[in-house]
């Protein structure tokens, strides 16, 4: 007889989760910068003005949520020991991910409300880049198997995805 697996965590659910989540994150800051562009009133394209400190301060805002993004997911996978379970290495993979995934989420949605504020499209532009950025993010199977090092038994048991993990 077949074994229900509805209630179980399964390397397809995780997937299906993680993709669901990563799509969550990114979704709220794309639908902000349309609404803030389509209720702009006169946005332009100004990268002269000196004394607007927000040229400084977003671009460091959006470097510094990429490198510390990837920085923190790196770390935490490296606590990650071969002799953890696939079960507990998936679920420190999910929290890498979303720590890195609402880092950058912050940055852009900082980004696009300052443009909302200023008008300058700078901002703008730099808010969507990060977007881009968090969409190359998507978690795939292959990205997981990757980041986590997943060899032999683990990976042949990531591959049936519906199968019970543990």
């Amino acid at each position: 007889m077949a074994q229900k697996t509805s209630n179980q965590f399964t390397p397809g659910g995780f997937i299906k989760v993680m993709s669901f989540l990563h799509l969550g994150i990114a979704t709220t800051p794309v639908i902000l910068a349309i609404l803030f562009y389509f209720n702009a009133e006169d946005p332009e394209l100004d990268t002269s003005d000196t004394n607007d400190i927000f040229l400084a301060i977003v671009p460091v805002v959006a470097l510094a949520s990429i490198f510390l993004g990837d920085f923190i997911f790196k770390k935490i996978l490296r606590s990650v020991s071969q002799k953890n379970g696939l079960r507990e290495k998936l679920t420190k993979f999910q929290t890498a991910s979303i720590i890195k995934y609402a880092l950058l989420e912050g940055a852009s949605l900082f980004s696009i409300v300052i443009f909302s504020n200023t008008q300058n499209l700078t901002y703008l532009i730099i808010g969507v880049v990060l977007i881009g950025y968090l969409y190359l993010q998507r978690p795939t199977k292959p990205k997981i198997e990757s980041a986590l090092d997943l060899k032999g038994a683990e990976k042949a048991k990531f591959d049936r995805t519906h199968e019970p993990v543990d």
